[in-house]
């Protein structure tokens, strides 16, 4: 195929899906067959659909998605190894991809001998895999285990020699997925580097990883395939953080179903009639907050007997269960004055500077006496918030921190 030079897209895929006919027993099977389609035995499995998608030249895609989600699937028909139920696929130059862990070698056969195989089928010459075997090896860091069987190399070896044919075929579009995970820290590094050169010459790469902050890094842009259907694209960064937010835990709910009732412990004793979360402090939507940025919950408790002095807790968990915070008005030298029966106590917290990772979280509120023994009122889960960022980021707290560039101190020779 060709194109418009102007457009410079080295890739392009128009309404994209691949159906799966899904049979019940092989007696099925051979009934479809017999029955010729007048008669449907099988139940279809779209493993993707409706995908559109224009990559250009020199440009690094990063494509995440839960397992089954399409990805695998996506990149063999850029590959030509699978063949669309609908759409089309066109491709501009040499292909190199590592799919499966060892597919396209011969376990049977020694490394040399692989490298000779797959460096053919990527295109180059006798003569052009002559002149690149030794910087092949080399980068592969096999060693004398070239001239071994490849089904004695571990993992690690598996990957650094298919990475090492592939990069040095040359390709203009590289296809990875998941493959540099097995090699270790050393290697992926390596890789990198290598990827980036590539890349600066014109190379286009799809890479598919669940290491976010790897995907975040090296690409210009990612997609997010969600059930066989683009979900999410743009910003790889902006990307990745829908993706961890939206997935570690089904997403919290903005409010209750009544909009007015809180959830919470019957303690007998109060209960807040009051949580929300305070929209002057974001500029943003009203549960989306910028890392860094300042947080506001204002809340009423009323109680139902009289209670003495009284302490609010808060507690906030992270979508994947993990308590993130949990403190308490004491802390601050902060206590609510005894009160009579049906009386209301009302207050604000304020987390400044928001040091939570990107991600969804869902926020407790509780009030108990002031030696921290007798609950008051307790409410469940109930005020969701968000936080995003426009960097990559990586653990559960970004804390605040200064860095300073230092002299270091010359070693003294002898």
């Amino acid at each position: 195929m060709s194109y418009n030079p102007t457009t410079n897209a080295v890739v392009q895929l128009e309404r994209l899906g691949k159906c799966y006919r899904i049979y019940k027993s092989p007696k099925d099977r051979l009934k479809q067959a017999i029955w010729r389609g007048s008669r449907k035995y099988y139940r279809e499995f779209w493993a993707l659909r409706d995908l559109s998608l224009t990559i250009t030249r020199g440009e690094t895609l990063g494509i995440i998605g839960r397992n089954g989600s399409g990805k695998s699937t996506l990149l063999q028909m850029i590959c030509g190894t699978l063949t669309p139920t609908e759409g089309s696929v066109k491709t501009v130059g040499r292909v190199a991809a590592l799919l499966e862990l060892g597919s396209g070698f011969n376990p049977e056969f020694t490394g040399r001998e692989n490298v000779a195989i797959n460096a053919k089928l990527l295109g180059l010459s006798e003569k052009e895999i002559e002149d690149r075997f030794d910087q092949i090896v080399d980068f592969s860091e096999i060693g004398q285990f070239i001239d071994q069987p490849v089904k004695t190399y571990s993992s690690g070896m598996f990957v650094r020699l298919a990475f090492a044919i592939a990069s040095h075929s040359e390709p203009d579009i590289l296809i990875v997925d998941e493959a540099l995970s097995v090699g270790d820290i050393a290697f992926q590094n390596k890789c990198i580097m290598r990827i980036k050169k590539l890349r600066d010459s014109g190379l286009t790469l799809i890479f598919v990883s669940h290491d976010l902050s790897t995907l975040q890094l090296i690409c210009d842009r990612a997609i997010w395939i969600h059930e066989g259907r683009l979900k999410e694209a743009g910003d790889p960064v902006q990307v990745s953080q829908e993706y961890y937010a939206l997935t570690t835990h089904s997403k919290p709910k903005e409010e209750q179903a009544d909009g007015s009732i809180i959830p919470q412990q019957n303690t007998g004793m109060g209960e807040f009639i009051e949580a929300e979360l305070d929209p002057s402090t974001n500029t943003s939507t009203e549960s989306e907050f910028q890392l860094g940025s300042d947080l506001r919950i204002r809340f009423v408790m009323q109680t139902h007997q009289d209670i003495e002095c009284c302490v609010f807790n808060i507690s906030i968990y992270s979508n994947d269960g993990i308590w993130m915070i949990g403190q308490t008005s004491l802390e601050q030298g902060v206590v609510w004055q005894a009160a009579t029966a049906g009386a209301k106590l009302a207050g604000t917290i304020e987390l400044k500077n928001l040091c939570l990772a990107p991600g969804n979280y869902k926020v407790a509120l509780g009030a108990c006496s002031e030696d921290l023994s007798i609950c008051y009122a307790l409410s469940d889960l109930y005020l969701s918030f968000s936080i995003r960022s426009d960097h990559p980021t990586w653990g559960r707290v970004q804390h605040p921190c200064q860095w300073t560039i230092a002299e270091a101190r010359q070693a003294l020779l002898p």
